[in-house]
């Protein structure tokens, strides 16, 4: 055998050509992951597909509580709802609010869970002292801060006069700026131990010798958190940040329970007008297809989350 045959290009010399992975849906692994996975996947259809198919089909009829199925009126419910006069601005307002909360949560939960990182004597203790606003319900946190920020009776203008601040009360509630201001400061406080925790959790996965080889390079404490943590963080901020997105602008309890929408749909954002549209109001096709309206809204924001993480992971 000649020299020219053992040395030809695209030939390896002791090794068995490859064979083709199958990837075809019957192959035994395949078939054996779908079997493992049919039972959670009936039960995600059942309890989300099949009330989100029958969400878009009411939203195509007039109906009503208690008054039968209703009549197919097409797309008279769409138009409706886009005709009317404060729709643009409740949108806005949806996404402001929840973009807002959003940007301090992070801020907070990174402030927090870089100080929980830290080696000191009650450590531990503090850790769960911060977690109580995430772990206590919605309904009785809420209606404390709304006591608080009463009007008449509300602990805040107690104390402001107290120290002379003011001089009558102030009805914070009641104020256009101050009501959004304190939504906003309600939703951050309800949310920011998730931050905080889930951000502690990833700094701890990362590497301490990548801090120690920072400090041999003089880097201080600022250059070392911009260089080494958020680069450590970023899936786990990815992620955090599209979960809490779509929670916080799905969010109904705070701002029912905290102003109700007021003052002057000032804090009225979508699952309140949602809420109003079909529970109060009665009329479920309105009240099913304004959510479906947001849709799109909520799948841009997950696709931007999801797209980042994607190249985030394969750079």
């Amino acid at each position: 055998m000649s020299q020219d045959t053992l040395t030809q290009p695209g030939v390896s010399v002791g090794s068995p050509p490859k064979q083709k992975k199958n990837k075809s849906l019957f192959a035994g692994d395949v078939r054996l992951g779908w079997l493992l996975v049919s039972p959670a996947l009936l039960v995600v259809l059942g309890m989300v597909g099949y009330p989100f198919v029958e969400a878009i089909r009411i939203s195509f009829t007039d109906r009503m509580v208690g008054r039968g199925p209703g009549r197919w009126v097409g797309l008279a419910n769409y138009e409706y709802i886009l005709g009317w006069p404060g729709f643009t601005d409740m949108v806005v307002r949806t996404v402001l609010i929840t973009i807002a909360a959003v940007a301090i949560k992070t801020l907070v939960g990174l402030i927090l869970a870089t100080s929980l990182n830290m080696n000191f004597r009650g450590r531990d203790i503090l850790r769960g002292v911060f977690m109580l606003p995430w772990i206590l319900p919605t309904y009785i946190i809420v209606l404390v801060w709304r006591w608080i920020f009463d009007g008449q009776t509300g602990l805040l203008n107690q104390i402001l006069m107290s120290f002379g601040l003011i001089t009558e009360n102030y009805p914070f509630l009641a104020k256009s700026g101050s009501a959004v201001s304190l939504l906003i400061f309600v939703m951050v406080w309800k949310g920011y131990p998730f931050y905080a925790l889930t951000f502690l959790a990833g700094m701890q996965t990362i590497s301490s010798e990548l801090y120690d080889a920072a400090k041999v390079d003089g880097a201080g404490r600022l250059a070392r958190f911009r260089y080494v943590t958020l680069p450590g963080l970023r899936q786990v901020m990815g992620v955090v940040i599209l979960l809490s997105t779509i929670w916080t602008m799905n969010t109904l309890e705070i701002p029912m329970l905290l102003t109700g929408g007021g003052p002057s749909n000032a804090t009225e954002v979508f699952p309140l007008l949602t809420y109003h549209l079909a529970m109060q109001n009665f009329r479920l096709g309105e009240g099913a297809a304004l959510p479906i309206l947001m849709l799109p809204v909520i799948g841009l924001l997950v696709l931007v989350v999801a797209g980042y993480m994607d190249r985030e992971a394969t750079a």
